[in-house]
Formats: C-alpha cells, structure tokens, sequence
C-alpha cells in the first residue's frame, strides 16, 4: 500500500490472565469461565460460554438485556475463528503481531471487549478489574511497543480511583482513555465528572467514547441480537457525544480531544444538524430560567477537537468528511471482531469516491496526530 497503516481502534479478548493483576483482596473473586459442552444449549449456538462474576453471568446471549461479548476464550465461537485464541486475548503476542503481518496493518490501538458491560454493582471491586486490564495491556503491548498501543478503561463509577488511573495509565504507556456513552444512568457531562476529564487533559491524554452496553435502561429495552446491536449498543455513543459537545465537557477543557469509536460517521452530519437546531430552543428555556446557555456555542463549534472511526464501506462518508474535516477520521479493522467483514483498510483503498491524499490521512496521519503517536519504522515478525 505504500504508506503507515494505523489501526485505531481493534480489540483484545479478556483471559483468565487478565485478572493476574488484581490486588491480594480480591483474587478470590477472580471472574470465572464457564463454558458448556457444545451442542448441550442448541439456543446459544457458538456462544456457550460465560464470564461468573460475583455469582452472577455476563454475556446474555437470549432476553432482556442480550449482549454478545465474544468472551471468553473457551467457546466454540473463540476457538474457531481463524485468529489463534493467544492472539485473541494477547497473551501470545507473537502471534497478533503475524496477524498484523497478515492484515497489513503496521500499528494497532488496543480496546477491551468485556467491559463494554458492567461488570459488577460493587464500585470499588470494578474500579480493581479495571486496573488489572490495564495492567495487563501495559504488560502486554510493552512486548511489541513500536506495533502494539493501547487504551486504559476508565472506572467512573469510582471517580477518585478513575482520576488516579488517568496519571497511572499516563506513567503505563497508555495513548488514551476508554469510556463508554454513559455512565450507568447518568450522562457524561454530569459535574460529578469533571475532574476525571481535568486529569485527561492535564495528562494530555485523549478520551475515546466506544460504543457498548453502557446504559441499564436502553439494555433490558432490547431483547435479541438485532435490537441489541442497533439499539442498546449503538445508541449511547450519540449520548456520549451530546455530553462531550453540547453538555459542555469540551467548553469546560479547552485542551481536551475525544474521539468516538465504532459506531461509523455517518450519523454525524445528522447529528450535528439536529443539535445546532435544537440550540436556541433548549437556550431559551434556559434563558427564561435565569440560567446560562450551555454550551456558549452550538454543538458543531466543538468539532476542531472530534475524531471519529468511520466504516469504509459507509455510503455517506464523503457527508461525514464535509461535516467533521478530513483530518478527523480514522479506520478501524476491529480485529479480532471480523465475522461477516473483509479488511478495512483495504476496502477504503478502493474507494473511488475519496481521494488518495484523504484516505493517507484516514489511514496514517489522523491517527498519529490524534493519539500523539511517535512514529518510526516498525518491527515485522
């Protein structure tokens, strides 16, 4: 191809090694695998597996509140995908950097999969599986650094631990910050926050909103796989982004840079749109309430310092660059995640509707530039 080829956002699959970083408190409430013979519950076909966490299982494959994680290792769904189940959960880091080779893909950003969920009602005992992922990445990607960077997972729902973990993740190796489109039933841009956002910007560390299971509410609303994926994991990133622009998070942290992960850019130019309009409406409520407009500015003053993934098949990504720039989007290859999908990459290579110079920025400058990458001539396997 002929340039960098940055993969901003793919995904680790978590393992029991996940968990070796725990404190000594809480190692005997290490999650446990479970996984059923195959065949013996026909209704969850590839998926036979689950996490137990604190007596209960996350990873509903049927009902209310369905999620599909991919996790753990154990099922059939895992084992036969065509990358290696080392790779999967990085535990063999040799083999993700082959499939790398393969994929054509120099440097890959790393996200979580099974936290797209919460994991446990107990704040603190979540806020510790939190840091023992993100001490596993910094472990693991410190094996191939120059090819392998990752995204440290926030616990909101521990603020004071989150803002440490902000510095920690920071002297780690960390190149951003990973939150999802709401904490639990509150939004982003509540007060309560603030501080987390402050470290991130003190620490010049961007936040990346990825799509997930991150409101209870939206959750027990869908019960299949089809709702679920459209809906209670889709959905919240359009909350995330109302917080970060038009609940005031980027106004308050002018220095602040977010991205939103996963969810294509062709929601955008509507999104926007509907935002800016609504502006002077919901700003002359306020105004008759003696209360200050929030934000000063429409939604879309707040665009210099939004990035996205797109999708590279996405119709409506020459709107999405008009509306947002063309230094502002990235592509995802979403490994280990590829069921039903070719390569990113080399699908936008073959667009004839974006330029060569945009899809470079796309694939090479964007990201650089967003996750403050230095850059230089990659290791092969």
């Amino acid at each position: 191809m002929g340039r960098l080829v940055i993969d901003a956002d793919s995904h680790v699959y978590e393992s029991e090694a996940t968990w070796d970083y725990l404190p000594e408190p809480y190692q005997a409430r290490r999650p446990i695998p479970l996984t059923l013979p195959a065949g013996q519950a026909p209704y969850l076909g590839r998926m036979n597996g689950f996490w137990l966490i604190d007596g209960r299982v996350v990873n509903w494959t049927w009902g209310r509140g369905t999620v599909q994680i991919g996790t753990p290792l154990t099922t059939t769904h895992a084992i036969e995908k065509p990358i290696s189940v080392g790779s999967q959960a990085l535990t063999d880091v040799p083999a993700r950097l082959r499939d790398l080779d393969q994929a054509g893909i120099d440097i890959q950003v790393l996200y979580p999969s099974l936290f797209l969920v919460r994991l446990s009602e107990d704040d603190a005992f979540e806020a510790a599986l939190t840091q023992s992922y993100n001490s596993f990445m910094a472990a693991q990607c410190g094996q191939a650094p120059d090819r392998l960077k990752w995204a440290a997972v926030l616990p909101l729902s521990d603020v004071p631990t989150a803002v440490a973990e902000v510095e920690r993740a920071k002297q780690l190796g960390a190149v951003s910050l990973v939150t999802f489109g709401t904490a639990g039933e509150r939004m982003l841009h509540a007060p309560a926050f603030d501080p987390v956002w402050r470290a991130a910007q003190d620490a010049d560390l961007p936040v990346c909103v990825h799509v997930g299971w991150s409101l209870p509410s939206l959750n027990q609303v869908c019960d299949e796989h089809a709702s679920s994926l459209n809906l209670s994991f889709a959905l919240p990133i359009l909350m995330g982004f109302f917080s970060f622009t038009g609940g005031g998070i980027l106004e308050r942290f002018p220095k602040l840079r977010v991205a939103f992960l996963e969810a294509g850019a062709g929601w955008l130019p509507w999104f926007v749109e509907r935002s800016d309009h609504y502006y002077p409406v919901v700003n002359w409520f306020r105004g008759s309430f003696g209360l200050p407009h929030l934000p000063s500015q429409k939604p879309s003053s707040y665009l210099d310092r939004v990035w996205m993934t797109c999708e590279a098949d996405e119709r409506l990504l020459p709107q999405a660059i008009e509306v947002l720039g063309e230094d502002k989007l990235m592509v995802s290859e979403d490994m280990p995640h590829l069921e039903g999908r070719e390569g990113s990459v080399g699908e936008l290579e073959e667009r004839t509707d974006i330029s060569d110079a945009v899809k470079h920025k796309i694939i090479t400058d964007n990201p650089i530039r967003f996750y403050g990458l230095e850059v230089g001539v990659p290791t092969a396997v």
